[in-house]
């Protein structure tokens, strides 16, 4: 059986799989993250009713200079995406660095140029996450559009 039919990732992660999905928390705060390589990244936000800090690791769709483009694996329901439509990120950890952030939520056809490009450098990867997430498309671009309404992408600019 694969892994987009044992787990459904249109519901929060319970149990063992949500405490390996935090694992790379524990990575970044040990000013470890390099060791995750250049497309793991961790958002600090605040939570959307508590206020509290929250951290989740993030696989980078795509970067350029200080600007990194992160999507919603899990959809618009995802914590972390509906945090910071409550409140902005606070910051990214990169590689062992935090840097203070500006964010920015993208339109459906700008997150599927981001797409796009994430499907030309790591084709598996984003073969997996369609498959995670339950969406296909038929490879042309306003195909690609539509599937990433369901797939939320919002860009981070480091703030130096």
């Amino acid at each position: 059986m694969g892994m987009g039919n044992e787990f459904n990732f249109r519901q929060k992660p319970r149990g063992l799989f949500k405490w390996l999905l935090h694992a790379p928390v524990w990575i970044f705060r040990a000013r470890l993250g390099f060791l995750l390589g250049r497309r793991i990244v961790m958002l600090e936000h605040r939570g959307r009713k508590s206020g509290r800090l929250r951290r989740t690791p993030l696989e980078t769709v795509h970067r350029q200079g200080d600007t990194y483009v992160l999507c919603s694996g899990t959809g618009r329901k995802a914590d972390w995406y509906r945090n910071l439509q409550a409140h902005p990120a606070e910051a990214l950890w990169v590689g062992a660095k935090r840097f203070p952030v500006a964010q920015r939520f993208l339109d459906d056809t700008e997150a599927a140029a981001a797409f796009a490009t994430y499907e030309a450098a790591h084709p598996k990867a984003a073969g997996r996450l369609t498959e995670m997430m339950r969406v296909s498309y038929d490879g042309a671009d306003a195909g690609r559009v539509a599937m990433v309404a369901q797939i939320p992408v919002v860009e981070l600019t480091l703030q130096r």
